[in-house]
């Protein structure tokens, strides 16, 4: 009998961005290792509902065909700010409305509720669930919550932050099984659960038909920044590298989005940088064909401890895309290109030595060469969606 699960997540396809990404082929992949799966999820809406408008988001005809396992629900606060109380009432109503949903399924018997984090709220609407068709609950972590927000520096109350750990624990001990993005997520959770618990790591990274094999040549020298503009980035030091690398007439791309676009946008245009090209958010295929144009590309997180456990999913799209990565990174993330020598890491704010290492590449193809050779075989020896799916569909069945 084949076994049914129900995805419970925030993001998933159209939504830009590594999360629904994702989501999408956990979907996919698993509904093709004949498990039946269906979707509760929300409208897209990042980084706005409208952009959702233009089908050229909607080009994955798999999924458009799947309508039926799919549930979307409206949301009415979609105001994406840095304010902990807009935030907060936006999730609370992801958990209210998620809830309802799971309420009215009460009676149909899926095996499994996986729900993906963050945010936690939801996990316990998944809870819920859980109870009321007694299934398996399989918890994705993501994000460490609430340690990342601390590390965005959005809260500073402790009461808040010694409830919402409170919360992140109980969460951790009411899941059958957890799933992981990043191996460095482990050992924190271990350290709050009261008794062994599996752990399945399930990283992000590229279909088998997403690898590039020929990188092929421009006349140009570009280098190129693709992910969020956000709290956990440091957009005083990307102005600083646009504006060096635009001295030295190299042409770098962003693709970014979150809500610090708009102080780039302006900093490029009163700076009269015209090396320097800010694009709009566009679908995984158009980004992936944009980071393969690239020699090289820059991977940016802030100094914060919670950091250091995050494999930022950009980083793969890179390697994927052989384009190596000069990283101002700590960690997970920079013990992945220090081990497999897929790009070079530097302290967070050594701006100028990460600027310096871009313009020695530039005059050393060959060396470029044997680091994109090394992107593309540690994606396919690690990172590949088809290969780590496996574990996952060998313990749902």
């Amino acid at each position: 009998m084949r076994k049914k699960v129900l995805i419970v997540t925030q993001n998933f396809y159209p939504a830009i961005g590594s999360a629904g990404n994702r989501m999408r082929n956990i979907f996919r992949l698993l509904s093709e290792e004949s498990i039946e799966v269906e979707v509760l999820t929300i409208e897209p809406s990042y980084p706005n509902k409208s952009m959702y408008q233009d089908q050229k988001f909607w080009d994955d005809e798999v999924v458009n065909n799947s309508l039926d396992k799919i549930k979307r629900v409206p949301i009415k606060s979609r105001k994406f700010t840095n304010r902990i109380l807009s935030r907060l009432f936006f999730y609370l109503e992801i958990m209210y409305r998620f809830t309802f949903e799971l309420f009215k399924r009460r009676k149909d018997n899926y095996d499994y509720i996986y729900v993906s984090t963050p945010p936690i709220f939801i996990v316990f609407s998944a809870w819920i669930g859980k109870k009321l068709m007694k299934s398996k609950l399989i918890l994705e972590v993501r994000d460490l919550w609430p340690d990342s927000l601390i590390g965005v520096q959005t809260m500073d109350h402790k009461w808040i932050i010694g409830l919402f750990q409170k919360l992140e624990k109980k969460m951790y001990r009411m899941a059958d099984l957890i799933v992981i993005n990043s191996i460095g997520f482990k050992e924190h959770i271990e350290a709050k659960l009261k008794k062994e618990k599996t752990i399945i790591y399930l990283p992000n990274g590229p279909r088998k038909e997403e690898i590039i094999e020929d990188k092929g040549s421009s006349e140009k020298f570009r280098v190129i920044y693709a992910g969020n503009l956000g709290l956990a980035q440091d957009i005083g030091r990307l102005k600083k590298m646009a504006q060096v690398l635009d001295s030295y007439n190299i042409h770098f791309d962003v693709l970014g989005y979150g809500m610090k676009t708009d102080s780039f946008r302006t900093f490029i245009d009163e700076s009269k940088l015209s090396n320097i090209e800010l694009h709009e958010p566009t679908t995984r295929q158009e980004s992936l064909a944009l980071i393969a144009q690239s020699d090289l590309s820059i991977a940016f997180l802030n100094d914060a401890a919670v950091f250091s456990t995050v494999l930022p999913g950009k980083i793969i799209d890179y390697m994927t895309c052989q384009t190596p990565v000069i990283a101002g990174v700590t960690g997970t993330a920079a013990s992945l290109i220090t081990n497999h020598h897929t790009g070079f890491v530097f302290e967070y704010r050594d701006t100028d030595k990460m600027i310096d290492k871009i313009l020695e590449l530039k005059e050393q193809p060959h060396k470029l060469e044997l680091l994109r050779n090394n992107c593309k075989k540690t994606v396919e020896d690690h990172f590949l969606w088809e290969k780590n799916i496996k574990e996952l569909s060998k313990f749902l069945k």
